[in-house]
């Protein structure tokens, strides 16, 4: 029923080779150029995440990483992962058009990172927890690559959204949401990890001039506190227990 690793790598083959709808509203390296108002949410995003410069970040599933430019502002070393090599040979022309000469993208399963044990500060996800398949596996190697007393943000589509929910039950690709989201990641986590859970609305996908007005509105309505579960994100902010 749900996508295993060689099917989301083929999935995520076919949306970049193909150049779909999906591919101009996630992965295509100009989004940042083209949609001012998604780079501002990224910058204010990743701003709030990391108002500090870390060391290191290890960022799974990145996919075309078309954000780095504005993640590597946050970070001495950005490094991503993913399974799917056109996205990574996107990623790696991107990276040095841009010269961002603090970034790299490996190809590899956030099953088995190839990086040294204790050598990240951060490791970060986005839209990327929800797709996985063996989650404790992941889990096992974040704490793996992290320093002690390190930390994992992962960022990911709110179940109790209603077009979030909406959108995800029509891709087969996105049905894991249903058993992976905010009412049963953080219980996995909470042996090794001090863990909270905050919700925000930075999103990507179909937003731009002519549907901002549907997000200010749901940016108003989520900013009441009873509502801000009904958010499009949610934020799960974890510390490596010592």
């Amino acid at each position: 029923m749900f996508h295993d690793l060689k099917e989301n790598e083929q999935h995520y083959d076919r949306v970049l080779l193909s150049k779909n709808s999906l591919y101009y509203e996630r992965f295509a390296d100009d989004i940042l150029e083209s949609r001012p108002i998604v780079a501002g949410l990224l910058e204010k995003a990743f701003e709030g995440l990391f108002p500090e410069k870390v060391g290191s970040i290890l960022d799974l599933g990145c996919g075309t990483a078309f954000y780095f430019p504005i993640l590597s502002k946050h970070a001495q070393q950005v490094t991503g992962i993913d399974v799917c090599k056109p996205m990574l040979d996107q990623a790696d022309k991107m990276i040095a058009s841009r010269n961002l000469t603090n970034c790299k993208v490996l190809r590899s399963s956030a099953f088995e990172i190839p990086v040294e044990d204790h050598s990240i500060d951060v490791v970060h996800s986005w839209d990327f927890l929800h797709h996985v398949s063996d989650l404790n596996l992941v889990f096992q190697e974040i704490r793996r690559v992290l320093k002690p007393g390190g930390r994992f943000v992962a960022v990911e589509p709110n179940l109790l959204n209603p077009s979030i929910a909406w959108y995800h039950a029509r891709r087969r690709s996105e049905w894991r949401l249903f058993t992976q989201n905010q009412f049963t990641i953080p219980q996995q986590l909470r042996s090794h990890f001090d863990s909270k859970i905050h919700f925000d609305n930075t999103i990507i996908s179909f937003l731009n001039e002519k549907t901002y007005w549907i997000w200010k509105t749901v940016e108003r309505f989520t900013s009441v506190w009873p509502f801000a579960c009904l958010s499009f994100r949610y934020i799960i902010d974890s510390r490596l227990k010592k």
